[in-house]
């Protein structure tokens, strides 16, 4: 079943053939180009709307988070339970397209153009979540291999281990939507159209990976790695022209780190998780408590991701210039 209408849009070709809008003379230069708005008013304009909506978003979450989080069942510790997570995600995930609505209407857009439209979406969306599992797996295994890491299983009744699971399995869906729609819709579109795709996926993945620096026991190998993932991501946008791929293998990913191996996620640990990983040795090689992201194995399995997409995924060409 697809999760967006089939056919893409019909203004899918703006990124790659920008229509030129005649200038007005009642217009300012330094507010419009050649194009409308000029990208960096655009995303000054959309960071304030969002930074609004976040902030008022800000009252439910402080409220949610004092009042039920010593209430919910396996939340003692200092560990992030499921159902904290799921309502701050998709508090955040309402104010990033209501934002990004906004903004499509004024220019007159789908709000699906940034990112989220494309060809064979639901395939690539399955595909990306295969991908994210697999190559978390291999991470974990090079780990465990080189004496780096050691699980135990974490004993708890069935019925309460799929309860985390498909919990979890939400919560990181909508991490995933919210992190990449966030970083690669609107931002980087219209980044892109001020300084070009590549120079613009930098920037915003730096961006990424700063925003991991207030996790607790996260490191600077850690935040490096976080910039590196979203170049993957960025990589998959331009390859396919959609961001699916990314969301599903970004869910995926962070589900099998969190959940089903129990390792630290950029520092953070979950409840509920169906094994407790160990670090062991160098913290350089084996992430210590940023968790695997924080091993220097990460680069290797995340370029092996980014020449899978290479190698195998189509390369539609439609957005960027790209042909």
């Amino acid at each position: 079943m697809e999760i967006l209408p089939p056919d893409p849009p019909d203004n899918l070709h703006d990124a790659r053939t920008p229509q030129l809008v005649a200038p007005s003379p009642g217009r300012s230069t330094v507010l419009f180009g050649p194009h409308g708005l000029r990208a960096g008013w655009s995303i000054l304009l959309y960071v304030g709307v969002l930074m609004s909506l976040l902030y008022l978003a800000g009252f439910e979450l402080r409220w949610f988070a004092q009042h039920l989080h010593q209430r919910l069942p396996g939340s003692s510790g200092g560990d992030f339970h499921p159902a904290l997570a799921i309502v701050s995600e998709a508090i955040t995930l309402l104010a990033v397209v209501l934002a990004t609505a906004g903004m499509a209407r004024l220019e007159q857009k789908r709000v699906a153009f940034y990112g989220l439209a494309g060809f064979d979406r639901a395939r690539q969306f399955l595909i990306g979540i295969v991908c994210g599992f697999v190559f978390l797996s291999l991470l974990i295994g090079i780990l465990l291999a080189t004496h780096h890491l050691a699980l135990t299983e974490a004993h708890m009744p069935v019925g309460q281990l799929l309860g985390y699971a498909a919990a979890w399995g939400l919560c990181f869906f909508l991490v995933g939507m919210t992190e990449e729609f966030l970083l690669r819709g609107y931002l980087l579109f219209t980044l892109a159209r001020g300084i070009r795709f590549w120079p613009a996926a930098f920037v915003l993945a730096a961006l990424f990976g700063l925003m991991h620096k207030a996790n607790p026991g996260e490191s600077p190998f850690g935040l490096t790695a976080a910039a590196m993932i979203a170049l993957v991501f960025s990589f998959s946008l331009w390859r396919l022209g959609h961001l699916w791929w990314a969301i599903g293998f970004h869910a995926s990913w962070d589900w099998a780190e969190s959940f089903f191996y129990g390792t630290a996620d950029s520092g953070t640990v979950s409840a509920g998780r169906w094994m407790h990983a160990h670090p062991l040795g160098s913290v350089l090689q084996s992430g210590g408590a940023t968790g695997p992201e924080g091993s220097v194995w990460v680069a290797v399995v995340l370029l092996l991701a980014a020449v899978f997409v290479w190698k195998t995924q189509p390369n539609r060409g439609l957005l960027f210039g790209q042909k």
